[in-house]
């Protein structure tokens, strides 16, 4: 077994919750209310931006030139998703001038400023490993949807689906997870162990990221 997948099966309740939390049901089967997820879509920009930053350090931190090019590549592919997040907003009636002035949850700051802490304060497998339930977390959620067939015909939240479950975001989060087993590869049990509490932790703010859509908090 991955340690990646090690990581997910330990945090096994916070998993669950994350990947299945009512605002997932809902967005899933057409039912989320409108404004849920715009609300939602506006503080995911200020999350972009902050995860965005978190990435950098993995250039920062790395030990060699192709630890390196990982951390580009996926500044890369995250800089193309902001500017599709952009549009995909303009399509909910958000513009960017309202993305820009839109103030940052509780929940937004919370998450993004622990995944910043941790990666400046430790190296890059703490780093990769607070950025996992994140980069691996939507790639599942959006797969178990399709495969399930739950979502309904004219699901207005189909474009969401398709983005994440399509090829081009299955390959990054499939990328991430090759990451981090490799640079888990030689750690101690004591090290595997800090890595699972950091997991649980992010994985724990996703929930409440999700939530805060629901709550409009």
């Amino acid at each position: 077994m991955s340690t990646t997948q090690q990581l997910i099966n330990n945090a096994n309740q916070y998993w669950q919750t994350y990947i299945h939390h009512p605002f997932v049901q809902q967005l899933a089967n057409g039912t989320l209310p409108k404004i849920c997820f715009q609300h939602y879509l506006k503080q995911d920009y200020l999350f972009l931006f902050q995860y965005n930053r978190a990435l950098s350090l993995g250039i920062y931190k790395a030990e060699n030139f192709v630890q390196m090019k990982n951390a580009h590549d996926a500044i890369g592919a995250l800089l193309h998703e902001i500017q599709l997040h952009i549009q995909f907003c303009e399509s909910w009636g958000i513009d960017e001038k309202t993305l820009l002035s839109t103030k940052e949850s509780a929940a937004c700051v919370a998450y993004t400023r622990y995944v910043l802490d941790i990666g400046m304060t430790n190296g890059l497998a703490e780093l990769y490993t607070a950025i996992a339930p994140c980069a691996i977390g939507y790639a599942v959620i959006a797969k178990h949807i399709v495969e399930s067939d739950i979502s309904p015909k004219n699901n207005p939240y189909q474009a969401w689906i398709d983005a994440y479950s399509g090829e081009e975001f299955q390959t990054a989060a499939q990328n991430t997870t090759n990451l981090l087993d490799t640079l888990c590869a030689n750690l101690t049990d004591t090290q595997i162990k800090k890595l699972q509490h950091i997991f649980n932790t992010a994985t724990r703010m996703e929930s409440a990221f999700w939530q805060m859509g629901l709550d409009l908090s």
